[in-house]
């Protein structure tokens, strides 16, 4: 009856046929709901929650909690990283709802309906209708307790790296500092070898306490220089981040750079002052960065007749690890050393 009625209407049959086409749209709606592998909430405009999928429940093992208003959300219990409970406005569906946020997230330790617990990332953002006004929010909730886990795993992994890093360094400078002393060289360059070793030490540890892999160029210049420095030494330059490798040779030759400019250049007079500063390059063709170590106001500067240590580090050693150019001028206005390299974008930490 309904078809004959469709077919002597032209009207009803397209009604007919843009109801089919948006009860299609909410089965496709639907099947993608149940789906996809996070729990997905959504909530009116006044907060109240209408809507969980599946996992949701899968995940809290609990029935989906359709609160009434955003008051009512601290019936979805769950922790902060230091133990206290999370209150119903600092959840994300709240803070988008009633503050009118864009965009709010937060990671929680979920209390599921079994007792146990798992750590859980809650997103929120609004949904907005075709005038652009607020009609209401989505939540998605993401599973991340192994994510969490390997994290802790990972920091308490690094924690030991770290320990044993020192006891290596201590044990070497104690062979080291021994074998000096039986050979009987001088005091002095048992001091220089034990600060060499100390600041490699200092700076392996500062790599290992950060995400390991890459570190910025500028925080590597100012663990090393400012308590050498003492604030005559001038960093300035944009972010740029280095692998690890590269950043434990930069910590070696800032450190040779300022203690010689300590013992013979610019900060060995009160009125020396260095300009460290940096730059990157960005061509079609690759990345190219720049670093200059520039004294000024101290005596001049004098070739030494010999290749030392220190040249090494600044030198040749690190022009291996970076796969660049480095060029060192001794003028009369004080030492001048200038480095151009590639800028690496792979782990050699991992090599």
């Amino acid at each position: 009856m309904q078809e004959e009625l469709a077919a002597n209407n032209p009207e009803n049959a397209i009604n007919s046929a843009q109801a089919r086409k948006e009860s299609n749209r909410l089965t496709f709606l639907e099947a993608m709901m149940e789906t996809v592998p996070v729990g997905v909430v959504m909530a009116d405009g006044e907060g109240q929650i209408i809507y969980g999928n599946s996992h949701v429940e899968k995940m809290v093992r609990h029935p989906v909690f359709l609160s009434e208003n955003a008051d009512a959300y601290g019936e979805w219990i769950s922790f902060h990283e230091d133990g206290r409970q999370v209150e119903a406005h600092e959840y994300p569906l709240a803070r988008v709802i009633i503050d009118k946020e864009d965009h709010s997230e937060i990671d929680v330790n979920y209390q599921r309906g079994d007792g146990t617990f798992f750590w859980m990332r809650i997103i929120c953002e609004p949904v907005l209708d075709g005038s652009g006004q607020r009609i209401g929010a989505t939540v998605a909730l993401i599973d991340i307790d192994e994510e969490r886990r390997l994290r802790d795993a990972q920091n308490i992994l690094i924690a030991e790296l770290n320990h044993r890093v020192k006891n290596a360094f201590s044990v070497v400078k104690s062979i080291v500092s021994q074998s000096l002393r039986k050979m009987r060289v001088q005091i002095g360059l048992r001091e220089t070898i034990d600060q060499r070793l100390n600041a490699y030490a200092v700076a392996h540890s500062k790599l290992v306490g950060t995400t390991w892999d890459r570190a910025d160029i500028g925080a590597v210049a100012a663990d090393v220089l400012d308590p050498i420095g003492g604030g005559r030494i001038i960093m300035t330059g944009p972010e740029v981040e280095i692998p690890s490798r590269q950043a434990l040779a930069f910590s070696m030759a800032f450190y040779e750079l300022a203690t010689n400019a300590m013992k013979y250049g610019a900060l060995s007079v009160p009125g020396g002052r260095v300009n460290l500063s940096w730059e990157l390059t960005k061509a079609p063709d690759g990345s190219t960065f720049e670093l200059h170590w520039i004294e000024t106001g101290g005596p001049a500067a004098e070739k030494p007749a010999e290749t030392g240590f220190g040249s090494v580090i600044t030198g040749r050693a690190l022009q291996m690890e970076t796969g660049g150019e480095i060029e060192a001028s001794f003028d009369p206005d004080g030492y001048k050393w200038h480095l151009w390299m590639p800028q690496q974008t792979e782990d050699f930490s991992k090599k």
